[in-house]
């Protein structure tokens, strides 16, 4: 039996859904783009849960993967109500946009977790307005930042990375329902490895 397909403007329907689910109290914007060579779905959000708890959510409507290593686009194949299905957007992509209370929250932890670094290098507590201009790329501490890729600007971005406001996602009865089956297969036989699945479900 063919799967059933889903367009990307359907698909962006079930992932508004799960993520309302998810995160009742959390206003998300979902766009759905399609172009010549495929289709996405762009969920953004201010503050709140971070990237790595709505993807354990919404990555699961991705209908394709990709692999670098060989420049080829592959796909993910699902079951949803016991149905095979196809979902219409190659690629979720989740992305947190940050307020400035959220940023000197950021700043505030680094500070005291570089305290000494910071007195070390004789540096003052940073602030947003530098933060935003991208000041703190020429901030480096003593004893920390030991290459030139490290600095209080990429401290900050790690911090508020990991931050996020919930301990644990609210579960999605929508998000629930959609199971990933396998993929292709072809980057697991020539190129890096990637795999949708556990092997050992294989």
């Amino acid at each position: 039996m063919p799967a059933h397909y889903l367009s990307c403007a359907e698909t962006a329907k079930l992932v508004r859904q799960s993520l309302k689910e998810a995160f009742p109290d959390v206003k998300f914007s979902v766009k759905s783009d399609t172009y010549s060579m495929g289709a996405s779905i762009a969920v953004r959000w201010l503050d709140g849960p971070n990237v790595q708890q709505v993807e354990s959510v919404v990555g699961r409507f991705e209908a394709s993967y990709f692999d670098g290593s060989i420049d080829y686009k592959g796909s993910i194949y699902h079951m949803m109500d016991g149905k095979q299905i196809r979902f219409g957007a190659d690629s979720v992509r989740c992305g947190r946009e940050n307020s400035d209370a959220a940023v000197q929250r950021a700043i505030d932890r680094v500070f005291r977790r570089f305290a000494a670094n910071f007195a070390d290098g004789r540096q003052s507590k940073p602030t947003v307005a530098q933060f935003n201009r991208g000041e703190l790329y020429n901030v480096q501490l003593p004893n920390l930042h030991i290459n030139g890729g490290e600095s209080v600007q990429t401290e900050v971005r790690r911090a508020m990375t990991k931050a996020t406001d919930r301990l644990k996602v609210c579960p999605s009865p929508t998000a629930g329902k959609v199971f990933v089956t396998h993929d292709d297969g072809y980057s697991r036989s020539s190129g890096s490895g990637f795999s949708a699945v556990s092997q050992e479900t294989l």
